[in-house]
């Protein structure tokens, strides 16, 4: 899969919708049915599935991830959890295991930040959140619209609404990635199982200050409004700092006039906290506003702070999560319990099925960017955790 990507750029770069994403797919797709011996198809939101029939028609065990990448990224978010539900499918075929529930095996296209402006595009139509205006009204910069862009990946956005599964149609889903971070490296521990995915909380931060000449205003005459930044920076990595099960980052600053020789008149600064508590969301927003206040008293600047809820915590149904820890302690792996800071494709399925993530150790918690690297050995046992998981869930007619 390392070999789709663009060659003038370091790392790996297989952005979604791009011609390296399409012949990626169709790699995806022939492994789908020469090894694993699923039949294919891809569904109005552009989503590429196989399919191995069960004993019943319905509903199926869903596994899946993406293959899309950021601009110079690794080579294992995403593909990791797509190889592996292709891995169980071929187990299953080699060793003539018939199972009650068919099994799925999902490539959700464009998981990443898209061309268009949002993420995890099919597994949004899979919950039925693609309406046919977000359709034609988001525009990428060759002009297409997202409507136009599913259709080239296969997809068929006219009958967008078809592509809604629910859990008449879905008996769980599960999905194999890597952790993105260092504690199951950090300690030693081949497999994650993830307890749910954080929220969070995106925000603008304006300082106003006041322009003035940066060689003749004395210091203690200014209102810096980059220098008063400094502190709102510093401020919300101290709340989060202090508290447990929450992390904070600001990541984006513009400054105005971005003079060398003017003091800043405005800086605005763009923020993000995550958290699987929504209480210590509230909680670091409130203790930030508190520090906002005294910055705004200590440096007579104004500052205005919105926020919104970017993404809602998800909480993973302990059932699925108490399964896993099951088939880990029966497989004899090692296992910690942990939630995942970053989105996946899994966020919207745990709207309409019970959902279970298995994590294998990122190398030194590197992740999105060439370094990102996963020893096989781990991906094995993921797999191995993947498999007798959905041998487990198989035998229950309901979670």
């Amino acid at each position: 899969m390392s070999d789709f990507t663009l060659p003038e750029e370091s790392g790996y770069t297989r952005i979604s919708f791009s011609l390296m994403d399409k012949q990626a797919r169709k790699h995806i797709a022939l492994l789908m049915e020469d090894e694993a011996k699923l039949t294919i198809r891809i569904d109005p939101a552009g989503n590429l599935i196989g399919r191995r029939e069960g004993r019943n028609q319905e509903p199926a065990i869903l596994v899946g991830s993406h293959i899309d990448t950021v601009r110079g990224g690794g080579r294992f978010d995403g593909i990791a959890g797509v190889i592996a539900g292709i891995e169980v499918g071929r187990r299953f075929e080699e060793e003539g295991i018939r199972t009650i529930h068919p099994l799925e095996v999902a490539v959700f296209l464009a998981e990443e930040p898209s061309p268009f402006g949002i993420s995890t595009i099919g597994s949004r139509g899979m919950v039925g959140k693609l309406s046919p205006d977000l359709l034609s009204s988001l525009r990428d910069n060759e002009g297409r619209t997202l409507g136009m862009a599913i259709r080239e990946m296969g997809g068929d956005p006219e009958r967008i609404t078809e592509a809604k599964r629910s859990s008449g149609d879905i008996f769980s889903f599960l999905e194999v990635h890597i952790e993105q971070g260092p504690l199951l490296s950090s300690r030693g521990i081949p497999i994650g199982v993830v307890t749910g995915i954080v929220g969070i909380v995106r925000g603008e931060i304006e300082v106003v200050g006041r322009n003035d000449h940066a060689g003749t205003t004395p210091m203690w005459d200014r209102k810096d409004a980059l220098a008063a930044g400094a502190e709102v920076v510093l401020a919300l990595e101290g709340v989060c700092k202090g508290l447990d099960g929450i992390v904070g980052t600001i990541g984006k600053i513009e400054i105005s006039p971005n003079s060398l020789n003017v003091i800043p008149g405005t800086a605005t600064l763009g923020m993000e906290i995550r958290s699987l508590q929504k209480s210590l969301l509230n909680q670091a927003i409130s203790l930030f506003k508190d520090e906002l206040d005294r910055i705004v008293k200590r440096r007579k600047v104004t500052i205005n702070l919105k926020t919104k809820l970017s993404s809602k915590p998800v909480i993973f149904n302990s059932k699925m999560v108490g399964r896993i820890v099951r088939v880990c302690e029966k497989l004899n792996i090692p296992y910690l319990e942990l939630p995942s800071g970053a989105g996946h494709d899994a966020n919207h399925l745990a709207e309409i099925t019970p959902t279970g993530m298995i994590f294998v150790p990122s190398k030194d918690g590197r992740s999105h960017c060439p370094e990102e690297w996963s020893e096989f050995e781990n991906i094995g046992l993921g797999v191995e955790v993947l498999a007798n998981t959905i041998i487990e869930l198989d035998k229950e007619e309901a979670l």
